[in-house]
């Protein structure tokens, strides 16, 4: 069988049990280079359809390729839209991270369009995910429970508001994006400092009070390392486009050519 249709969500459990996942995304929008990091030791992936140019078909294609492993497949969807919600989950993704989540509002219809009812209000149109409707049945029974609903929190407005965005009921992990919030608080690349401190150590404590899961984008492995020591739990360690350039420097200076 599929792991699509190993129903469950063994990732959020983890988490929730006190568990660091690493993941990574994915911007080139390539089944073969998925494919190849599914088969590292690494929890999840990330189709990035919001900062890469992958299409819908590029997208289903990747799912197709790294669905047969045991790493749990995410869509970012490219803006806060419905219709893009219930294609990530039809066509296989299991978790949906929705960018720019700036108020209580917005979380909530974004987080409604994950679940089909009473829990929220998902179409009835899961033609992948349901094994082509071979296995409707036990998937409407259980997809509920197999999602993951990641938002971003990656403006000063949406840490103003992170109690409220916290609040929502449906809403699994608050994620925060360092290097749009630097450019928010007019530090731009500067993902450390007072500011931006203080902001995950606000996000931290909101998923202790609320029972959330708290997530970040990494940008090097010291920074994973510091977000692990912090209390995140759910840590993206890089892209596939940076990781092909650090192996490439990396050979070249063992070489000598650079």
């Amino acid at each position: 069988m599929n792991n699509l249709h190993s129903l469950g969500n063994k990732i959020k459990d983890r988490m929730l049990k006190g568990e660091v996942t690493l993941g990574a995304f994915l911007l080139s929008a390539n089944s073969f280079v998925a494919e190849a990091m599914a088969n590292q030791p690494i929890d999840w992936l990330l189709i990035d359809m919001e900062g890469s140019h992958a299409s819908k078909e590029d997208a289903l294609h990747i799912l197709q390729a790294i669905n047969a492993y045991d790493v749990f497949p995410i869509v970012r969807i490219v803006e806060q839209n419905t219709h893009q919600v219930a294609f990530a989950l039809d066509f296989g993704a299991r978790g949906v991270m929705i960018p720019k989540v700036d108020t209580c509002k917005q979380a909530q219809a974004m987080a409604a369009a994950c679940y089909f009812p009473p829990k929220g209000n998902r179409g009835m149109n899961c033609i992948r995910a349901s094994a082509y409707y071979n296995r409707a049945a036990e998937y409407f029974a259980r997809a509920n429970d197999s999602v993951l609903c990641i938002v971003q929190i990656e403006s000063k407005e949406s840490i103003a508001n992170i109690e409220e965005i916290a609040a929502v009921a449906e809403v699994d992990v608050l994620f925060m994006g360092p290097g749009d919030l630097s450019v928010s608080y007019g530090q731009i690349g500067q993902v450390y400092g007072t500011l931006m401190n203080n902001a995950r150590k606000k996000l931290i404590e909101v998923c202790k009070t609320y029972g959330k899961i708290p997530g970040i984008f990494a940008h090097s492995a010291e920074s994973s390392k510091d977000y692990i020591n912090e209390g995140f739990k759910f840590i993206a360690i890089g892209n596939d486009i940076k990781f092909m350039n650090d192996g490439i420097a990396d050979n070249l200076k063992k070489i000598g050519a650079a």
